[in-house]
């Protein structure tokens, strides 16, 4: 079943995927935005690892490995990703390598516009020999002969199991130390995606939308609030991510909601903590609808290294050089 899903994708006219979320987003903003890259102040260190439907015969497995920093002198931050998706237990598996640059604009001592860019080369891996077709099955003997060797398949074999592109993306992004706004816009060059060169396949672009806005927490161990909303766009896919983060002290829950045009697809729980340098988070979600009950859910774990707790950046016509953006952990 799946082998036939992997064919339909890469020989269709048009990609009708839609691109991978994390649901502890505030562990990977800038798989949603590059304008979240040094946004932080600190340089950070993520790890990400995420484990969908692991139920299902053919699940999706992600490991994300990133990095960000802001660089005073450039006014800039930095950031790089090295993200890797594995489906139907290594029938299809992608990779990506990223760097992303953003730029910061003052605006007055209290508000920062970030622009932020992205550049990411894709590399497409496809299994060939253990994907599975309709025209292999024998009524008596499924996808293999009595003897157990695979029945053959009018398919055609791709010339490669392999093939590589480059994507660009860019977006923006405004915030107080209170509340942020932002917009991305991902493939823009609308990259072919196809095994066969069929250059009419291609990942269509995204429009995606973040905001959230931060109460309390002005002292160390007081209790900080932080509903947010994620949205995303592709190929006339939407979806729709609200949700809250409450943190106290060392430790943080959170709870979202994950909407397709249709109807509610997920309910994530999350719990998390933070002590000196490392902070840790794990998630999951509950599948909802058609699927409840039947996948495993998602399961999502992050660590994150934060260094060098600075004292300020350099100070400039009265003001720091630059507006570190409000975080939850």
């Amino acid at each position: 079943m799946f082998g036939a899903c992997v064919w339909f994708i890469f020989t269709a006219t048009q990609v009708s995927g839609q691109d991978l979320r994390f649901s502890q987003w505030f562990a990977a903003q800038t798989t949603v935005n590059p304008a979240f890259a040094g946004a932080f102040g600190d340089p950070r260190l993520i790890l990400n690892f995420r484990d969908q439907w692991p139920t299902m015969p053919q699940s999706y497995v992600t490991y994300r490995a990133a990095g960000d920093a802001y660089i005073g002198k450039m006014r800039s931050g930095l950031g790089f990703n090295v993200v890797q998706d594995v489906q139907g237990d290594g029938l299809l598996t992608s990779t990506q390598a990223g760097l992303q640059y953003m730029y910061q604009a003052r605006i007055g001592a209290d508000y920062a516009l970030n622009i932020g860019i992205g550049l990411d080369y894709l590399q497409y891996s496809i299994n060939w020999q253990d994907i599975q077709f309709y025209d292999q099955i024998n009524l008596l003997t499924g996808f293999n002969d009595a003897a157990g060797n695979p029945n053959p398949t009018g398919e055609p074999a791709p010339a490669s199991n392999n093939f590589n592109t480059m994507d660009v993306g860019m977006g923006l992004l405004f915030y107080s130390n209170r509340l942020y706004v932002g917009m991305a816009f991902d493939h823009l060059n609308t990259p072919t995606i196809s095994f066969y060169g069929n250059s009419a396949s291609t990942l269509p672009g995204t429009i995606g939308a973040q905001a959230g806005i931060f109460f309390g927490g002005k002292k160390k161990d007081d209790l900080l609030v932080n509903p947010y909303l994620l949205w995303s766009s592709q190929a006339g896919f939407n979806q729709l991510q609200t949700g809250i983060y409450a943190k106290k002290g060392l430790f943080l829950g959170g709870l979202a909601f994950k909407h397709t045009t249709a109807n509610l697809s997920d309910v994530v729980f999350l719990v998390g903590m933070a002590k000196g340098m490392v902070r840790f988070g794990y998630s999951y979600d509950v599948s909802t609808g058609q699927l409840a009950g039947l996948t495993g859910g998602a399961h999502e774990v992050s660590l994150m290294f934060t260094f060098k707790e600075r004292a300020g950046h350099a100070i400039k016509n009265g003001q720091k050089s630059m507006l570190e953006c409000p975080r939850v952990l």
